[in-house]
């Protein structure tokens, strides 16, 4: 099942060096099927005076200093798995990132399911509903049937069971994902909306605005990932 993980003992995060001035983020990286995965290469974006971080033996890292209450922009890079761009808010500085490495065939497989091909010079979008909070690495339940509106002329898809772009999917299945290829760079407008409601409580991403848009950054070479949290009935 792709982007979610399944349950297992996971280590926990590394301890963040905290201080009341500033916000830490740290997390783990994991594969599709839970294994930690060391050495990706995790860098906070037009950020002066804060260091990379790289994950251990456990998929553990941390970058502490980072602006109270702003938007951040991180990149997660290594050489086995797709680039990823991750818009967050840190003010969910409190919660532990786990996040899932993706490898190049899923998002070529996606490209390849709606008949086209990924650009270099263009971004992509990953992203997936949830219930609830995913604290300590155990997942909540997905929410189906929810529908994606893209400020741009978006090839824009759901997945299907397997994790995989469906072109006839109108709304996300049961593993609440969907995204779009071939962004030209820049941000969009995303909304996304259940059938309980607008999904606007929680995001994993920069912060949403009143109306419950959320700012999707895209940049050429990199999938922009983001976890949503949805009204259930």
């Amino acid at each position: 099942m792709l982007l979610m993980l399944l349950a297992c003992a996971d280590p926990l995060p590394p301890d963040c060096d905290t201080d009341t001035e500033t916000a830490c983020f740290s997390g783990v990286y994991r594969t599709l099927l839970g294994v930690r995965v060391e050495g990706v290469l995790t860098c906070p974006l037009e950020l002066d005076g804060i260091d990379c971080a790289t994950s251990d033996a456990d998929g553990g890292w941390q970058i502490p200093g980072l602006p109270l209450e702003s938007n951040v922009l991180f990149t997660a890079t290594h050489e086995e798995y797709v680039p990823v761009l991750y818009p967050q808010h840190t003010s969910m500085d409190w919660y532990d990132w786990y996040k899932t490495a993706v490898p190049p065939w899923v998002m070529e497989s996606n490209a390849e399911r709606l008949g086209a091909s990924l650009q270099a010079d263009r971004g992509h979008l990953l992203f997936i509903v949830w219930e609830g909070l995913n604290i300590d690495g155990e997942d909540t339940p997905p929410v189906e049937g929810v529908s994606a509106s893209l400020s741009a002329d978006a090839l824009l898809f759901y997945a299907n069971g397997l994790g995989l772009a469906d072109d006839e999917a109108t709304a996300t299945g049961s593993l609440g994902q969907g995204g779009a290829i071939n962004l030209p760079e820049g941000t969009y407008d995303l909304v996304l909306t259940a059938p309980a409601g607008p999904c606007a409580e929680h995001s994993f991403s920069w912060q949403m605005s009143e109306d419950g848009t959320i700012p999707v950054p895209i940049r050429a070479g990199y999938t922009t990932a983001i976890d949503v949290i949805c009204p259930v009935p």
